[in-house]
């Protein structure tokens, strides 16, 4: 019971534990690198599989994820850390409402074999655990497709989460699981 305490304390107070550090020390969420986060992302969530990780945006990650099957779902998660302030955790934040429009303008900019556009806009998860949504649907040449988009800050930087997927009856996987399945991984010390 007291180990419970104390992880959901640690939990609110923004802090986790680093495994290996003096005495179980502490530090603030908003110190972990897109690097520290990217280790935290689940081999599967949701039905997806886990690809490569590379490194973007100087010190950003950017992992690829995928379903098994002949019609297939992809994602990509992208941890960033842009220049200057932490950004908070949660979706309150003025850099994340700049992110997350600027996210959305780039995706649904029409392209010569691509056509999105932002259908509904929602918020996953709550307070320092959330993230801010639009699902999307389009075309990417002829074949109908759907998908999702999602911006939150964590770890004192940016959380980019798109999947991308054909639009089917019943959908190939569950957009909406994965984005909560890797917020989940991600938000847990």
């Amino acid at each position: 019971m007291r180990q419970g305490l104390l992880a959901a304390l640690l939990l609110l107070g923004g802090c986790v534990a680093v495994p290996g550090a003096p005495g179980g020390a502490t530090v603030p969420a908003a110190t972990l690198t897109p690097a520290a986060l990217a280790a935290r992302l689940p081999v599967e969530a949701a039905g997806f599989q886990r690809g490569a990780t590379a490194t973007v945006a100087e010190e950003g990650r950017e992992t690829a994820y995928r379903t098994l099957g002949r019609i297939a779902a992809g994602a990509t998660v992208e941890l960033l850390r842009p220049a200057g302030a932490a950004i908070p955790a949660g979706i309150e934040s003025p850099a994340v409402a700049e992110a997350f429009a600027h996210f959305i303008q780039d995706a649904t900019r029409p392209m010569p074999q691509r056509q999105l556009r932002d259908e509904a806009r929602f918020v996953l998860g709550q307070g320092a655990a959330a993230l801010r949504c639009a699902a999307t649907a389009g075309t990417y040449g002829r074949e109908a497709v759907e998908g999702l988009l999602c911006v939150g800050g964590l770890g004192g930087g940016l959380l980019r989460l798109r999947v991308t997927m054909p639009r089917r009856d019943p959908a190939p996987a569950d957009a909406r699981a994965f984005a909560g399945a890797v917020l989940a991984a991600l938000r847990s010390p």
